[in-house]
């Protein structure tokens, strides 16, 4: 998520202010088949660091990958998890298991065993209603309001660690997109829904692995490339919740100059948090498995 960090001084109107220096996530939260699906081959690509997992499956697929990240630490785990490293889990999985603890403790149906056996299910129909009749219980949902409301635990520490804002009612949105994603991506085949609802990986799921010198690796502000980016640098740039809770001046300007990195025929993929009303960014969100994603916006230059 290019939020992590990157561009965060001048979203707050700061130019000299300092990203956390810290691993912030673990795990990507992006489904970089969205991006696979769009882009045209040998594409050059800019996408966040992040935990190395889109950067090396585009570049396994034959792309020409910068990775950015303003967090060097982050930037460095990339690169590391790219070369073969192990998962390290960062400020977003200690998170979530702050909140799969709670629920955990407080409803039966969210023990280790019961989550773990519904995470075999490989019919979506099947996973779909045990997901209603089961897991989306009051519990969950009394839990994910408190700690996700205005004033909650986990929302606090997102906009402290992230930069990032939590949009109204993301307590239902997120019940609402697990539940469709299992209609439509059973969890015994998606990592996502092991990695968020157990806080493990699906078994027998590995990250691609390539050469991390095949990848460019830029340790700056997501903006601050952009703009001293030549024209056409790019054939695509990757973002998700960048705007989330952004500044609307620092937004436009983040628009304003991918729109010039970019070639001609090119696109920007940007994912957000908060909720759609353009169908074809909501359909798009629907096919990220990460199963967090409210709309994933596609600009053609």
């Amino acid at each position: 998520m290019l939020t992590r960090g990157a561009g965060r001084a001048r979203r707050v109107g700061r130019a000299s202010a300092n990203p956390r220096q810290r691993l912030l996530h673990g795990w990507d939260w992006e489904d970089a088949r969205v991006e696979l699906e769009l882009l045209e081959p040998g594409s050059r690509v800019l996408v966040s660091a992040g935990a190395g997992e889109v950067v090396a499956a585009l570049a396994a697929a034959g792309h020409e990958v910068t990775a950015i990240a303003a967090n060097r630490e982050q930037l460095e785990y990339a690169r590391r998890r790219v070369g073969g490293a192990p998962f390290e889990p960062g400020a977003a999985e200690r998170l979530m298991d702050l909140g799969r603890g709670m629920v955990r403790a407080a409803s039966p149906a969210w023990s280790r065993r019961r989550v773990r056996q519904f995470l075999q299910e490989s019919d979506p129909m099947r996973a779909a209603a045990h997901w209603k009749a089961r897991l989306d219980n009051r519990t969950l949902a009394s839990i994910l309001r408190t700690v996700l409301g205005p004033a909650g635990a986990l929302t606090a520490l997102v906009q402290r660690d992230f930069a990032t804002s939590i949009p109204a009612h993301f307590d239902d949105a997120v019940r609402g997109r697990v539940a469709r994603a299992f209609r439509k991506h059973p969890p015994a085949s998606n990592p996502w829904a092991w990695r968020l609802l157990l806080g493990e990986e699906l078994p027998g799921h590995a990250l691609e692995r390539v050469d991390p010198g095949a990848i460019r690796w830029e340790s700056e502000p997501l903006l601050e490339h952009l703009e001293r980016a030549p024209g056409g640098a790019y054939d695509a740039v990757s973002l998700s919740n960048v705007s989330d809770g952004a500044d609307e001046r620092w937004v436009r300007d983040l628009r304003k100059a991918a729109v010039r990195a970019i070639a001609p025929g090119g696109a920007i993929v940007a994912r957000s948090f908060a909720t759609t009303m353009d169908d074809d960014a909501a359909k798009r969100a629907r096919r990220d498995r990460a199963m967090l994603w409210g709309s994933i916006v596609v600009h053609r230059s």
